[in-house]
């Protein structure tokens, strides 16, 4: 699970071993991420595809698929095209196609008699509208490369914030139904990094006063830490514990942007509920 979820590990014995993966798989990750960020849309888009091919992967074994095949591989298919659309920033068709990945990855999965078709085909929402989302953003006039990196990096503080509070002083669990290692120190201890990473962050890119980088950097914790919790429920469901084991301390690809997931649509959905333009919310 993300660095949030693990926050978490409120009743788990400390492992200096498992915090330096976490430290090492953050940072050789974190490489293309930043290099892709930098050199514009189309590369970025590419960086964000790779991921979406991972993540259609991981959410068909997470849904209990025991092969990739067909089905999985219509999936990747669609999610791919419709971050290549948004590369060229044909965004309303971008989103159409994701949508439509649902619809043509069950029918798909149905003619060749897959089990639990409409919950794999569900990742073409779960994954591709994330997807665009992230590039629609990126694409917005003057800030939108600054305004994708810091909602990014609230969500990181969040987790890194979550991991060492929640593992340091335990106590109550926030979620135990859901995932048994969260726990609500945790919980504020990443509401309180992301807030000051959230300041910090905002001021060096000038996004905005104090008063409201403080106050979106809340909110958006909030909403990582419920991403957190929506993928862990999802995985319990299922009866899987990681959606795959390609980042050591990490689990899966899913396993570590499932607050990132959160948080870009829902910052898409209040920029477009602004006519398009972040600087009516920042």
């Amino acid at each position: 699970m993300s660095a949030a979820g693990a926050a978490a590990g409120a009743g788990e014995v400390w492992v200096p071993g498992e915090t330096a993966r976490r430290t090492v798989t953050g940072i050789v990750l974190s490489i293309p991420a930043l290099a892709s960020v930098f050199l514009g849309l189309k590369p970025f888009a590419v960086f964000i595809a790779l991921m979406a091919v991972v993540m259609a992967w991981e959410w068909v074994r997470v849904t209990g698929a025991k092969e990739f095949g067909a089905t999985g591989g219509t999936l990747a298919a669609l999610l791919v095209a419709a971050i290549a659309l948004a590369a060229f920033e044909r965004f309303l068709a971008a989103y159409a196609v994701a949508i439509a990945a649902v619809p043509v990855t069950y029918a798909v999965a149905r003619v060749l008699a897959r089990a639990q078709a409409l919950a794999i085909a569900a990742g073409g929402l779960y994954i591709g509208v994330p997807g665009v989302s992230t590039l629609w953003l990126y694409a917005r006039p003057e800030i939108g490369r600054d305004l994708v990196i810091w909602l990014v990096c609230i969500v990181i503080a969040a987790d890194i914030g979550a991991y060492f509070v929640g593992r340091a002083l335990k106590g109550p669990k926030l979620a135990p139904r859901i995932s048994p290692g969260k726990t609500w120190s945790g919980a504020v201890g990443g509401i309180v990094g992301a807030i000051a990473v959230g300041i910090a962050l905002g001021l060096f890119f000038e996004l905005s006063s104090v008063l409201v980088l403080a106050t979106a950097a809340l909110v958006f914790a909030v909403i990582s830490q419920m991403g957190d919790l929506l993928e862990s429920g999802l995985k319990r469901a299922f009866r899987v514990k990681d959606a795959s084991g390609i980042l050591p301390g990490h689990g899966g690809m899913m396993d570590r942007v499932d607050g990132i997931v959160a948080v870009l649509v829902v910052a898409t959905i209040a920029i477009w509920a602004a006519g398009g333009n972040p600087r009516l919310w920042l």
